[in-house]
């Protein structure tokens, strides 16, 4: 094997690992967008405001958002660990920044009846490159077979 051989094949080993990682990450933003959502809905079906507050961006200086946040977690509140039943991401597989609404049916172990729910997310910066995903509001208990509003 000649040193160009050599080379042209290492280069191409290393390119095909960077473009992996890369696809790798974004890929896994998706992953990451769910868990933020599910961080919130485990909280609210706790019943634990200050949580979902926290998870919320820009919502703990936002009374509005703070009473709505409030209201849901009371009424949205059951025990039992939180199973998503179905899940429509309006950001999934962007490229850069975006923001869209995540449609997302849930219930818990020890209730049947699903809860619907839409959730803002944005996403910012390139995936790719880890990017950052905040959850912006999450909207009122909708009916079963509702969309979100776009």
């Amino acid at each position: 094997m000649t040193l160009r051989t050599a080379l042209a094949i290492s280069f191409g080993i290393a390119g095909f690992l960077v473009v992996s990682f890369l696809v790798a990450r974004w890929l896994t933003a998706e992953n990451r967008e769910r868990d933020a959502i599910v961080d919130v809905l485990r909280a609210q079906a706790a019943g634990d405001a200050p949580a979902m507050v926290a998870a919320i961006d820009g919502c703990a200086d936002d009374a509005a958002c703070r009473a709505a946040v409030q209201a849901r977690a009371r009424a949205l509140a059951r025990p039992g660990t939180v199973k998503i039943l179905d899940y429509r991401s309006g950001t999934s597989y962007t490229l850069g920044s975006a923001e869209g609404v995540t449609r997302v049916a849930w219930n818990t172990s020890s209730d049947d009846r699903p809860v619907v729910q839409c959730v803002d997310v944005r996403r910012s910066g390139l995936p790719f490159l880890g990017g950052t995903i905040s959850v912006e509001a999450v909207g009122p208990r909708i009916p079963g077979e509702a969309s979100c509003p776009a």
